[in-house]
């Protein structure tokens, strides 16, 4: 039964992952533009993946904060707006180099490996690279990971009723492009904690659903 639904606004990646054979019994896709209270009926979860369209969630930020308030769980990635959410997100440059120098060992991040998404992981596996950074976050937050100069990587809060958690990590983006090879490990507990669902086997993106030739 699917219990997380994703935001959607016509990007790629975004669709190849909630529709992949892996998680496409767990995901509900919700276009943004038909986002409604009725759209998160029998849901547990809210997936804002980065690269969605903020201008648009703003105008619907009410349905997601009725939603916390019933007790459920939003995650948000990547990007976000102080029109819709009292934390301040700012662009930084992305470090894509650092696993040339140490790849086990990713010097952007500090990170509290007691959170259940992060439990058990390793540090390469916990943070890739980051898009942008929180300067400030709810009052009630709690930071997850930072940056080395303090910066706010992933932060959590239940003051709105539910648990909201926001970061600056892109799983459901670089998931969906395959272009990390080692998100299964990071994108499985996260599933996880939104649903209570362990999703099984290697995350695929069939081509043929695509209309792209497979040879034999």
């Amino acid at each position: 039964m699917k219990k997380i639904g994703l935001l959607f606004n016509g990007v790629w990646s975004h669709y190849t992952f909630a529709t992949a054979p892996k998680y496409k019994d767990l995901i509900e896709l919700i276009y943004i533009h038909d986002f409604d209270e009725t759209s998160l009926d029998r849901l547990e979860a809210l997936m804002i993946p980065f690269q969605s369209n903020q201008n648009a969630i703003a105008k619907r930020k009410d349905v997601i904060y009725d939603f916390l308030a019933k007790g459920k769980k939003v995650f948000i990635e990547g990007d976000s707006s102080m029109d819709w959410i009292e934390a301040k997100w700012e662009d930084r440059p992305t470090n894509n180099y650092w696993w040339v120098e140490n790849p086990n060992n990713p010097p952007i991040s500090d990170t509290d490996f007691t959170h259940p998404i992060y439990e058990g992981l390793t540090p390469r596996q916990s943070c890739w690279h980051t898009h942008g950074s929180y300067t400030s976050m709810p009052s009630q937050a709690k930071a997850i990971q930072k940056k080395p100069d303090g910066e706010i990587i992933s932060w959590e809060t239940q003051q709105y009723g539910g648990t909201l958690f926001a970061t600056t990590l892109d799983p459901i983006v670089e998931h969906g492009v395959q272009q990390i090879t080692h998100l299964d490990h990071y994108v499985d507990k996260l599933i996880f904690w939104l649903s209570g669902d362990k999703a099984s086997g290697s995350f695929d993106v069939p081509r043929e659903n695509y209309g792209i030739a497979v040879s034999c």
